[in-house]
């Protein structure tokens, strides 16, 4: 989260920015996260915004907030039938706008992480659900999850999963609130025939990172 999203307010067309950015190199679950969606305001009209999501999705039914600890990604082939994330995904899509993540890949004497970012320009989109869970005091807690797909092209050589990927041209389409129920499954199925491993580029970097309490610029810098 190097990159402020709101600079995207105009490509995106956004409505209302209430993200309230701050430079994130080693983002963990249960971090604050942006994401794009459109809801209904309170006049029926349809705004398309930047608002802040709990990594880590809580449905509505959740006793506890910490489930969401264990439901940072949704995996698409099971995403139309779980309880934790079916009726998000029918009803409240997102697009996560990121720098970059971090994956990691097995070598001999450990784990080598790497950076992946976006090959053409500044932010990835990933496809994403939300979720809105009341809290003791009354006030909503809204979470996402983001979307997961066998890995494809060169992402294969580094883990056998991968975001599901959107280019800015389909953001309109996923969040489209007015796609709901037995037109999902034809959406996600579109949606996951559009990924391009090929529109991400990756490079090496210090295996600090795998320490979450490390947070800096220098997090992200290749190395050899």
């Amino acid at each position: 989260m190097s990159l402020d999203p709101a600079d995207l307010a105009d490509e995106l067309r956004l409505d209302i920015v209430s993200y309230e950015y701050t430079p994130r190199y080693n983002v963990p679950p249960g971090a604050s996260v942006p994401i794009v969606v459109e809801r209904l305001d309170d006049e029926g009209q349809l705004t398309r915004r930047l608002e802040t999501a709990s990594w880590g999705l809580v449905p509505g039914w959740a006793k506890d907030v910490k489930i969401g600890f264990k439901a940072f990604n949704a995996r698409s082939e099971t995403v139309l039938e779980k309880p934790m994330f079916r009726q998000a995904i029918r009803r409240r899509r997102c697009a996560v706008p990121v720098a970059g993540y971090y994956e990691w890949e097995n070598i001999e004497d450990g784990k080598q992480p790497w950076l992946m970012s976006s090959a053409g320009r500044d932010h990835l989109f990933m496809a994403g659900v939300f979720e809105f869970w009341r809290q003791p005091d009354q006030s909503w807690l809204v979470s996402t999850s983001i979307l997961t797909a066998p890995a494809e092209g060169h992402l294969q050589e580094l883990h056998h999963r991968m975001p599901v990927f959107l280019g800015k041209e389909n953001i309109g389409d996923w969040i489209d609130p007015t796609v709901t129920t037995n037109a999902v499954p034809a959406l996600l199925e579109e949606t996951l025939s559009l990924v391009d491993p090929a529109a991400v580029t990756r490079h090496k970097v210090d295996q600090s990172v795998g320490n979450v309490r490390n947070d800096s610029p220098e997090l992200a810098a290749p190395v050899a």
